[in-house]
């Protein structure tokens, strides 16, 4: 435990005085102020407002998540992979540190996100007919259902190349606004960019009492969140198994 405090601390000095210290502190504020200055005006009811503005966070984190990976092991590959390659025996514990960071670092951007445009919302609009607890709830949905595929991106930034978590991040935002559709209805969860989205979603539909949509979804739903642990266990272990063999081959673009 104590060692992966240190590689998680030592994570956090390393973003300090790069771009993704100020990825994660802009780019929430700018988007919660742009849909903020939108809905000053836009003839929407307030439901609609609130989620179109919480799936377009789900939509974008995708893209976002796979910028931030990438970047971070572009930082090792500065360095050569020595965080990774002088801990033989805790190789794991590095890759989690970083792993652990970026997620911290990710739950603070969407609290900003979403906490700030709720206080937004009541301040410029003077209505927030959306409790508080939905903003709350909704921030750890949207940032649990990014979890996961950081360390898929982690993975294929460190297996193959920036390239990579890019196009995978890219390709996440496609299917994560698909996914909202009705082509999501009854695969997405085994589709790991649908969850941030469809989560918040369902939890709006009870926060609203929307019963008849809800009565439609609320049944399938304990099974679909267990394929959703299921798949979660199966990627995370299978990208630990890999990483504890990992030799450092070097990124290429």
């Amino acid at each position: 435990m104590r060692d992966l405090l240190r590689f998680t601390q030592s994570e956090f000095i390393k973003m300090r005085h790069t771009k993704l210290f100020w990825i994660h502190l802009l780019v929430p504020g700018a988007g919660a102020a742009a849909f903020l200055l939108y809905y000053t005006f836009a003839p929407w009811d307030a439901a609609a407002k609130v989620q179109a503005y919480v799936e377009a966070l789900a939509v974008v984190y995708p893209f976002l998540a796979g910028l931030i990976c990438s970047m971070s092991v572009e930082l090792e590959e500065e360095g050569n992979m020595q965080t990774f390659l002088i801990v033989s025996g805790r190789k794991c514990c590095a890759f989690i540190g970083k792993w652990l960071a970026l997620n911290l670092s990710s739950l603070a951007a969407c609290a900003l996100a979403v906490l700030g445009f709720a206080a937004g919302y009541e301040l410029m609009i003077g209505q927030n007919p959306i409790p508080l607890r939905y903003y709350m709830v909704s921030t750890l949905l949207l940032w649990l259902g990014q979890t996961v595929l950081y360390s898929v991106y982690l993975f294929l930034s460190l297996k193959y190349a920036k390239a990579a978590a890019l196009a995978a991040g890219i390709l996440g935002t496609v299917l994560a606004a698909l996914m909202l559709t009705g082509l999501g209805d009854g695969c997405w969860p085994i589709i790991p960019f649908a969850w941030s989205g469809r989560w918040s979603s369902y939890l709006l539909l009870y926060e609203t009492g929307n019963q008849e949509r809800w009565n439609q979804v609320s049944g399938a739903l304990p099974t679909e969140l267990a394929v959703c642990a299921a798949a979660a266990a199966l990627i995370t272990s299978g990208i630990l198994l890999w990483f504890h063999y990992y030799e450092g081959r070097r990124c290429e673009e």
